[in-house]
């Protein structure tokens, strides 16, 4: 096991939720370096700091009514890198929306709530 952190971006357009899950992560495990975007394109912007794992919010125009929505940044990220490992998180219930973000490559759906955060710390340490 290196040293070398692991490279955590979380793109979500509420800053409250991204610092609460950036605390919850720095706190279950030092070893992580979080960089977070309030939009996907920011993100995409930062591709070449070549994360370890992208935790991509669903919903992500509701702040910015021209920003791209989180199965577009999920299709563009694979583009560049099939291989990086993007856990899907979303407010939405629906089964047809978590079966969507698996069908572009999604390694797995979150859905915001109580147990969100630990979800998300196990599926980084499982697959980054």
């Amino acid at each position: 096991m290196s040293n070398t952190p692991t490279e955590v971006f979380i793109v979500d357009d509420e800053p409250l939720l991204t610092e609460m899950l950036s605390d919850y992560l720095q706190e279950k495990d030092g070893n992580f370096s979080i960089s977070s975007f309030p939009t996907g394109e920011a993100c995409l912007q930062s591709m070449d700091k070549k994360p370890d794992v992208v935790v991509l919010d669903y919903y992500l125009n509701s702040k910015e009514r021209e920003a791209a929505n989180g199965i577009d940044i999920l299709k563009s990220i694979k583009e560049k890198n099939k291989g990086l490992p993007v856990i899907m998180l979303s407010s939405q219930k629906s089964y047809g929306t978590a079966a969507q973000t698996i069908m572009y490559g999604a390694i797995h759906y979150v859905i915001k709530g109580q147990d969100a955060f630990q979800e998300i710390y196990e599926l980084i340490k499982a697959n980054a």
